[in-house]
């Protein structure tokens, strides 16, 4: 029910956008490093999960820069690396003439951290240098929100779970500089707050902190930027796998925002090295229902959905008939706020108990309100069944299953609502043309 938004799709386009400047970068002989770390035996193992991901970034960086025609210069600083090996390693790549771009998988020792200012800003394609870069955000948060825009043309709620963090910032950062209305949240917060927003983007680390206590139909697009793989061989992403079908579009771990990340970084140096004016990649946008439309659909379903009413629902509604002072119906999807804080673990902390409400009751009022007749009882019991599946009815409006014309409720999927439309998002940067200062 819920759509996937490919990063390999979006890959996939860069690749193609990119690869007619391979013949003018090949000749050149011009290099890229990655440079990373690696763990020793005796390190905590979430040290080494941390930089087992680092590795897969790395290798991934390597492919899509030696798909350009650049030479990657994978290094991989051993255990026990020290401070003088480490600047000795980034002073190199600083006066290489050959060496365009630098870039730290991150995260290094912490005692390593405080040289990554070492790098020539000129050559910091993942604004790493804390001001300094030509880049105002990490190849991974801009790639957040160029993945987030087409969804966010009407001014939605957007929540940026691990708001504080390195990748975080860039995205709180950058949304802000569009206009965007924002719903910070991170370590202490009670993360069930997403539930008010339209848009969800998680980018903690913390495997499994956003599920279903969270995510409703309403979220037009959740976006898990977690990657942290298992000892099985498998990776997992912030959002639980149990609340994979539950908003209307999720960019999946894996094969999410980890090519999105590439396809940004492959534009930045395409741009910086041969051609400013190289085109952008793009996702598409998508049909999607906002929350007032599903609340419309849930108030008003349609004809095709009280006739698919089972037999049995039928007869409870006919029970309810002549029943004063039934409960009165609530939305789809709610449920009572009640339950401990839940422990938002974006910085590292344990997360704390994640306790749903009860669901709400449904159409009981109709039920109420009905004559006694078969039919009415039916209806009531249809609202029942329409509204008791928020995810089955999200999926039917956006798809309009059911409805063989425009009945009462019915709403059709749109490309966003037609409140008045904002303004299209800024161009990323452009950088300096080949042979700036500092080169």
């Amino acid at each position: 029910m819920t759509e996937h938004v490919s990063g390999r799709d979006v890959l996939r386009q860069a690749k193609e956008l990119y690869e007619p400047y391979r013949n003018d970068v090949a000749p050149t002989g011009r290099r890229v490093a990655i440079i990373r770390f690696q763990p020793a035996e005796n390190d905590p193992p979430d040290w080494k999960i941390k930089l087992e991901a680092s590795k897969v970034s790395a290798e991934q960086k390597v492919k899509s820069f030696e798909h350009l025609g650049f030479q990657a210069d994978h290094v991989v600083m051993p255990p026990g690396t020290t401070r003088a090996q480490f600047a000795e390693v980034l002073e190199r790549a600083n006066q290489d003439p050959k060496t365009r771009a630098i870039i730290v998988q991150f995260p290094p020792p912490a005692h390593l951290q405080p040289l990554v200012q070492r790098m020539d800003p000129a050559k910091d394609i993942d604004a790493l240098t804390k001001g300094r870069s030509p880049y105002n955000a990490c190849a991974t948060a801009e790639g957040i929100c160029r993945v987030v825009e087409p969804f966010a043309k009407d001014d939605p709620v957007i929540a940026v779970v691990g708001s504080k963090g390195f990748v975080g910032q860039g995205v709180v950062t950058t949304l802000r500089e569009q206009g965007h209305r924002l719903m910070e949240l991170d370590a202490g917060d009670d993360l069930r707050r997403v539930r008010d927003a339209d848009i969800v983007v998680s980018v903690t680390g913390n495997p499994g902190i956003l599920g279903p206590d969270h995510l409703r139909p309403h979220h037009r697009l959740v976006v898990d930027s977690g990657f942290v793989p298992q000892a099985d061989g498998s990776v997992k992403g912030d959002v639980q796998r149990e609340a994979y079908d539950i908003p209307q579009h999720l960019t999946p771990v894996p094969g999410g925002i980890g090519p999105v990340e590439m396809a940004t970084l492959m534009e930045r140096v395409v741009r910086r090295e041969v051609d400013p004016d190289a085109p952008s990649w793009k996702v598409d946008p998508r049909p999607y229902l906002t929350k007032d439309q599903l609340t419309q659909g849930a108030r008003e379903p349609s004809p095709a959905t009280v006739t698919a009413t089972q037999p049995a629902q039928a007869a409870q509604g006919q029970q309810a008939a002549g029943q004063p002072g039934a409960g009165g119906s609530q939305g789809p999807g709610q449920q009572a706020s009640g339950g401990p804080t839940a422990g938002a673990r974006t910085a590292g902390g344990a997360a704390g108990p994640q306790n749903p409400g009860p669901q709400a009751s449904g159409s009981q009022a109709a039920g109420a309100q009905a004559t006694g007749s078969q039919a009415a009882g039916a209806q009531a019991a249809g609202s029942q069944a329409f509204v008791g599946n928020p995810i089955a009815q999200a999926a039917r409006l956006r798809t309009g299953a059911g409805h063989g014309g425009v009945g009462p409720g019915t709403v059709h999927p749109t490309a966003g609502p037609s409140a008045p439309t904002r303004a299209q998002s800024p161009v990323p940067p452009k950088p300096p043309t080949p042979g700036a200062p500092g080169r």
